[in-house]
């Protein structure tokens, strides 16, 4: 069931906390690497992605897409007119702004994030002679497109899918750029305490909004514009992960681009000649104008001032807009004990609040190695933010030794 099935039935993911565990194994049925998400906690998104939240309109994605005084221009999921909180739409975004840019006959521009939304807009200035650099806090690229290598296999700890690919442009460019894909199957078992096999009519009413609303929208149901969500476009097509690691993607950007990482831009000053920015180092840089490519969450904070004030249509959308949470605990084994053939494991009778552990997605059949990853999303995913590694490893593996007990 899509997710406007489901909701249409209903109403007639100080530190970014990603730490690996290693060394642990104790037989094939505990974990051996462990790595979580917390991206709530990670100053530089403070969030997963954006949504519609109650009291938000269509009208404020293009409100915060906007430029001020065709000086300061904005890209990121968050602004695209049609397609939101995914990647196809922050790649997009970020063309769409450079477009702008070229309009003014800007010369010299900033971009601040080095995710893809800012990536794509600092290639396309470049290619077209503009002199630009890109200012990221990070010290890495990708922003939410994120990598993580460390336990021996490429996995993905933020955007993991290219949604669709009926005219996505991600289709092409990931063929582009030697990706190799695997199409997400749709396969699905719910496992009760006992390692019992349960009946869709057995679960409990409220695990279709976990699964297709909490970690779809980053949101609760109750967190929705229903209207302005259920409206939301998408791509057609199948659903593809990338076995070897969606941050091959941003080869297409980088090269020959002036990117200037762990520069963690602070201020924003519009002037009568062009902008000022100013980093968290005190380092002063000038330019005629700025893209801010940085995620919802960031601005709903004030990491960044921005001077003088944004507009009021601008600073209400960034209020009205949410920002939504979906985080991942990766759990590798020795070996699959597991339903092996089947991509999403249910485990609604885990002992844990409801929310909690209760989607699963199997990888093995889509990278060859025993990985499992949790799924947590919107609330439930804000209360386990407090957790430590030690807890959240814990109630990881309790649910997975109910729903399949030795």
């Amino acid at each position: 069931m899509d997710r406007r099935s489901f909701i249409a039935q209903a109403c007639a993911t100080a530190l970014a906390g990603f730490t690996p565990l290693t060394g642990n194994a104790a037989g094939n049925r505990q974990p051996n690497g462990f790595i979580r998400t917390n991206w709530s906690r990670d100053p530089y998104s403070r969030g997963a992605y954006s949504f519609f939240a109650k009291g938000s309109k269509r009208r404020h994605t293009r409100d915060l897409a906007d430029p001020v005084g065709d000086r300061v221009f904005f890209a990121g999921e968050a602004t695209h007119p049609n397609y939101n909180s995914t990647v196809h739409a922050a790649l997009e975004s970020g063309q769409l702004a450079a477009r702008a840019v070229r309009r003014t006959k800007h010369k010299r521009v900033i971009v601040v994030g080095a995710g893809i939304s800012g990536l794509a807009a600092a290639r396309q200035l470049a290619d077209a002679g503009v002199d630009v650099a890109v200012l990221e806090a990070r010290g890495r690229t990708g922003g939410r497109i994120w990598t993580d290598r460390r336990l021996g296999q490429p996995l993905d700890l933020g955007a993991s899918w290219l949604h669709g690919t009926r005219g996505n442009p991600l289709t092409g460019l990931t063929r582009s750029q030697g990706m190799p894909h695997r199409v997400t199957g749709d396969s699905y078992v719910i496992r009760g305490q006992d390692g019992r096999r349960m009946r869709d009519a057995d679960a409990p009413g409220w695990l279709d909004e976990v699964a297709e609303v909490q970690h779809d929208a980053g949101a609760s149901l109750s967190e929705l514009n229903l209207s302005a969500y259920l409206t939301d476009n998408d791509y057609d097509g199948d659903e593809w992960i990338f076995p070897k690691g969606y941050d091959a993607v941003l080869r297409a950007f980088v090269r020959g681009l002036d990117i200037r990482l762990n520069t963690d831009v602070r201020r924003i000053q519009m002037t009568s000649t062009g902008v000022q920015l100013r980093d968290a180092a005190g380092t002063e840089h000038a330019a005629d104008a700025v893209i801010v490519s940085v995620p919802l969450g960031v601005l709903k904070t004030d990491h960044i001032r921005f001077e003088p004030a944004l507009p009021k249509p601008k600073r209400q959308a960034i209020a009205k807009l949410g920002m939504g949470l979906l985080d991942k605990v990766y759990l590798r084994y020795d070996a699959v004990f597991w339903d092996a053939d089947t991509t999403w494991i249910m485990t609604p009778e885990n002992g844990l609040p409801k929310g909690q552990f209760n989607q699963w997605l199997n990888l093995a059949p889509y990278i060859g190695t025993p990985v499992l990853v949790a799924f947590n999303g919107a609330q439930p995913a804000r209360d386990l933010a407090r957790a430590s590694d030690k807890q959240m490893l814990s109630m990881a593996q309790q649910t997975i030794e109910r729903a399949y007990p030795e």
